[in-house]
């Protein structure tokens, strides 16, 4: 045969495989799509339709359908005005503009004197703002020093912040902030870091990018820290400490050595310098203890106590001088508790100035016609007189800062009532848009948790605990306790009601009779929880365990050295659930049953439990990694839902239940089978009350309480 006739039979053939290979693979493809069609429409009619290849062809990609993004819940503020600052500051070439250091929530400004406020906390890594200074002449440099947060630097007039801690300071507090008003490039700061007595003098020639240490409290008998540092305008080498607990320094190089200025001081409980730039070597000194205030016409060569006008126990955070005063400058006392005091006399004799009643952190005066004064209080928020104290309005824009510490509804009246620290109880009223205060006749607005006994409302305050007896209130004592108390023993009750836990001890310093100053201390328990059945009333203590009124007197439940988080009634008669902690805050749930506590920890691991509720026959725990149900034939712990973050609160009604956590809530309509969670802004909301079906009221440690309205 010839080769091309081979060659045609070749081809020939190859085509004719070719072509078989092709008809068996699209019989195979066709009807592998009948059967998967057949499959999943059944009685679907088959339809024989050609079949088309296409080589090389990309798979095409389907293009996702978006889920709908949820409507925003815009959260609505409500609650009493107030808030805790610590620290004022005024723009030197506006004094319009103002800047003010809130506890627990950041930085705020005004443009307009304080009548509107506008939060500044941008790049702050903490928002517990302890002081503030301004670059004494530009209007862009503003300084922040945190509560264990290091210091914070502007350089545009507040709208952000950035990290100026050298490397050193990141974990300081910063007590106090001084610029050299000769040199601005040249700072000073006082600090402390928590859980040592130990404080630090640091100097900045960088503006706050370096710091060099100047001197640390290992230096006294025993290890103390700073509240104050004050250059002296006339000479910049002149610097003026107060130290906590061993009275006045002064350094006359720069910081570089330092000589106590004692003679005539007999209370060495340092606070507040201020000096008067009108008379070289006249300085005004306040102090916690005793006399409260020393005066000093020679640089502390010697002291004279000059207090004369002032109420026993006065008790001086800050001594300030008015910038604007001429020969004979006006010299103020913000005293922590009996409000503002001045003297027109260099300290010989002081009046009030009103506020009576506050504590206030700070003071400042700008200048005007007449003058402008604005003071930093605890609690109450800010205020200003422009009438030399004869009159104070509270310039608060409308900002409600306080902690709500707790919330709890009266199910027989259908009345909400709210806890809101440092400003009484109040019932709220018009789905939640009206507070009205009902512990008016109470001095001690101090509130750190609320509930219903035999439906009569009873709180608890640091000091008491009230009960309302028809249209008065019936006070109980807190129990007795001897113990040595620190400024730790107060850090778990500072989370809940937005104070350091060294603002704290100075609260119940009062309280305090001493049986020897060396030893313990015969003391009132510190509440931290307040928990009723149908008619028995329980108190849960920082340190000291679980109470029962019994008799008209408290009689220990155990728990002794623990703090009583929160308490819940189980489903069966006389159960009693109890969340606790140590002092080394490991946290664990316990069962009261058969008159003994049984640990019930099982299914939390090493978790916290920060409130309980019990709603019908379930019980509830909001924990640190979400909400849980109490199982009571297995005896333990069930996630029902778990959370990006702790879950501090939580409440219920029939199927509805809603949980408050750090930065977010979540809520359930159908008894927990499903839940939705609505982010908010980032604070602590560890309380919660249920409205109606679709209100829900929120309670923060930081920002007071927000309405949120479900369809």
């Amino acid at each position: 045969m010839r080769r091309q006739d081979l060659s045609f039979w070749y081809v020939v053939i190859c085509l004719a495989i070719g072509l078989s290979y092709l008809f068996l693979l699209s019989q195979t493809q066709f009807g592998q799509a009948n059967a998967l069609s057949s499959t999943e429409i059944p009685g679907q009619i088959e339809l024989n339709l050609p079949l088309i290849f296409k080589y090389a062809s990309p798979t095409p990609t389907k293009t996702p359908i978006p889920t709908p993004s949820p409507t925003p819940i815009i959260p609505t503020p409500v609650g009493p005005i107030g808030g805790t600052f610590t620290s004022l500051a005024v723009d030197p070439n506006q004094n319009d503009n103002l800047y003010a250091g809130h506890f627990e929530s950041g930085v705020y400004k005004s443009y307009d004197q304080g009548v509107s406020w506008y939060r500044k906390s941008t790049g702050l890594g903490t928002l517990k703002i302890q002081s503030l200074a301004a670059h004494p002449t530009n209007s862009n440099i503003v300084y922040a020093g945190t509560y264990e947060g290091g210091i914070y630097k502007s350089v545009n007039a507040g709208d952000s912040w950035t990290a100026f801690n050298g490397g050193v300071l990141g974990n300081h507090i910063i007590y106090d902030i001084e610029i050299d008003p000769n040199n601005p490039q040249v700072v000073y700061v006082v600090t402390r870091i928590q859980d040592s007595l130990i404080g630090y003098l640091y100097k900045s020639t960088t503006a706050g990018a370096s710091w060099g240490l100047l001197l640390n409290g290992k230096i006294f008998s025993t290890p103390d820290y700073f509240y104050d540092v004050d250059v002296n305008p006339l000479n910049s080498n002149e610097l003026y400490l107060a130290a906590h607990e061993h009275g006045f320094y002064i350094s006359t190089n720069a910081g570089a050595s330092f000589t106590a200025i004692n003679n005539g001081v007999e209370d060495l409980s340092a606070r507040s310098f201020a000096l008067d730039p009108a008379y070289a070597g006249l300085l005004y000194a306040g102090v916690w203890h005793d006399d409260s205030i020393y005066r000093t016409w020679n640089n502390g060569i010697s002291w004279m106590e000059s207090s004369y006008g002032l109420p026993e126990g006065s008790r001086v955070y800050r001594i300030y001088v008015d910038p604007f005063g001429r020969t004979q400058k006006r010299v103020f006392a913000c005293t922590y508790g009996n409000g503002l005091y001045s003297s027109d006399d260099f300290a010989q004799s002081w009046i009030s100035r009103g506020l009576t009643g506050q504590r206030l952190y700070d003071f400042l005066v700008t200048d005007g016609n007449p003058q402008r004064w604005y003071a930093a209080t605890e609690s109450n928020g800010i205020f200003r007189s422009t009438s030399y104290g004869a009159g104070w309005n509270t310039i608060m824009g409308g900002l409600s800062l306080n902690a709500i510490t707790g919330m709890v509804r009266d199910e027989e009246s259908d009345q909400q009532y709210a806890a809101v620290y440092g400003k009484g109880v109040y019932e709220v009223l018009e789905d939640g848009q009206k507070w009205q205060e009902i512990s008016e006749g109470i001095e001690d607005k101090t509130v750190i948790d609320l509930w219903i006994l035999e439906g009569r409302l009873a709180f608890l305050t640091e000091n008491n605990v009230f009960v309302k007896d028809g249209d008065a209130w019936s006070m109980l004592e807190l129990p007795s306790i001897r113990s040595e108390s620190t400024d730790n023993t107060y850090q778990s009750l500072s989370e809940k009601v937005g104070l350091s836990s060294e603002l704290l001890s100075n609260h119940y310093e009062r309280n305090v009779s001493a049986v020897n100053q060396s030893t313990a201390l015969e003391e009132k328990a510190v509440g931290f929880s307040l928990f009723a059945t149908e008619e028995e009333l329980y108190l849960g203590t920082v340190g000291n365990g679980l109470y029962k009124r019994v008799n008209n007197d408290w009689e220990s439940l155990g728990f002794e050295g623990m703090t009583v988080i929160d308490l819940e009634a189980g489903v069966y008669s006389e159960e009693l659930f109890a969340s606790v902690c140590d002092v080394d805050n490991t946290c664990k749930v316990f069962l009261l049953k058969d008159g003994a506590w049984q640990p019930a920890q099982t299914g939390f691991g090493d978790q916290k439990v920060y409130s309980l509720l019990r709603v019908g026959e379930k019980v509830l725990a909001a924990a640190d990694f979400g909400l849980y149900q109490w199982s009571h034939e297995e005896l333990l712990w069930q996630l029902i839902q778990p959370t990006p973050a702790e879950l501090l609160s939580i409440t219920g009604s029939s199927c509805v239940y809603a949980a408050g956590g750090n930065g977010f809530m979540i809520m359930s309509q159908d008894c927990g089978l499903n839940w939705k969670e609505v982010d908010l802004e980032d604070w602590h909301y560890q309380s919660i009350s249920l409205l109606s079906p679709g209100l829900i009221l929120l309670g923060s440690r930081e920002t007071g309480a927000i309405l949120l309205s479900f369809d």
